[in-house]
């Protein structure tokens, strides 16, 4: 059977006429008369009862009009709801963050799902060593973060980046941590805390320092969530991005270093090829945004 012969049967089981049935549907009568009765002879049952009063619905015919009726409002909720997906109206985005502590990165989330609530958002944890592989993989579709955290930037694009100063911070049991004025040199003896990246580009973006002493310690945690724990223990310095500062918890203390010098350049990464259409609705609202 055919969608149009159920349209046909739903046109004359409500007005009980093939006439007004052929001008609700703008079809020839006798087209609608021959595909009721190929939709009948198909299903084995007789749907009307024919006189020449008119027609009538068989008890059969009852029961097939109230769940065609549900068919038929199913398919066009199905087509809208296509419709809306392919447009990037609906449908899911999934964005990769690195910590609970990027609150500018869910402010603009959170304005992007209160202007779209139609589309569902999906938060995973991004691996700096990992995160170009769950991009590529599909895991998520969008990350903040800086290209030189990734092995490799084939295939990804960076959309909208912002050049961000990086501050050191350190734990109040710190040793440094009750030192006023510092400089790089103060710094040397004490592990640098970064989420670890393959490669050394980051943590070179991140520490400048560290390519003229190349015997510095890294400690490369996991993600950002360990390096803050690694941070809070004392166990080393920590360089984070100005605006993430404001909302670290307690229990930590920025200081000016004198030589100390470094910005990561962090937009939203996403896969070139990547056709989601909710993802290219989200680019879009980024675009508009001052962020």
């Amino acid at each position: 059977m055919r969608t149009s012969q159920l349209e046909y049967f739903i046109a004359v089981a409500e007005t009980l006429s093939f006439t007004r049935a052929s001008e609700l549907c703008h079809v020839a009568q006798p087209a609608i008369s021959q595909q009721i009765q190929s939709l009948e002879k198909e299903l084995g049952f007789p749907l009307f009862a024919r006189s020449t009063k008119g027609v009538e619905l068989t008890p059969a015919g009852r029961q097939y009009r109230q769940d065609v009726a549900g068919v038929l409002d199913a398919l066009r909720r199905a087509d809208q709801h296509a419709a809306a997906i392919a447009h990037g109206k609906a449908g899911t985005l999934d964005i990769g963050v690195a910590s609970s502590g990027q609150t500018g990165i869910f402010r603009v989330i959170s304005r992007f799902n209160s202007l779209h609530p139609e589309i569902g958002i999906g938060l995973h944890r991004a691996l700096a060593r990992t995160q170009g592989e769950q991009l590529r993989g599909g895991v998520y579709d969008i990350a903040p973060a800086p290209l030189c955290a990734f092995d490799s930037p084939d295939g990804l694009v960076q959309a909208h980046p912002r050049r961000e100063a990086l501050r050191i911070i350190m734990s109040e049991s710190h040793p440094l941590a009750d030192r006023r004025a510092l400089t790089v040199d103060d710094l040397l003896p004490y592990p640098h805390i970064i989420a670890d990246a393959v490669g050394d580009a980051l943590a070179l973006a991140t520490y400048p320092h560290l390519a003229d002493h190349p015997d510095l310690t890294l400690l490369r945690a996991e993600d950002q969530g360990i390096a803050w724990m690694l941070m809070s223990l004392g166990l080393g310095i920590e360089a984070v991005p100005e605006t993430v500062i404001a909302s670290l918890e307690r229990g930590y203390v920025m200081r000016e270093v004198r030589g100390y010098a470094a910005s990561l350049e962090i937009g939203w990464v996403h896969r070139r090829d990547n056709d989601n259409p909710a993802l290219s609705t989200f680019l879009d609202f980024l675009s508009h945004q001052r962020l």
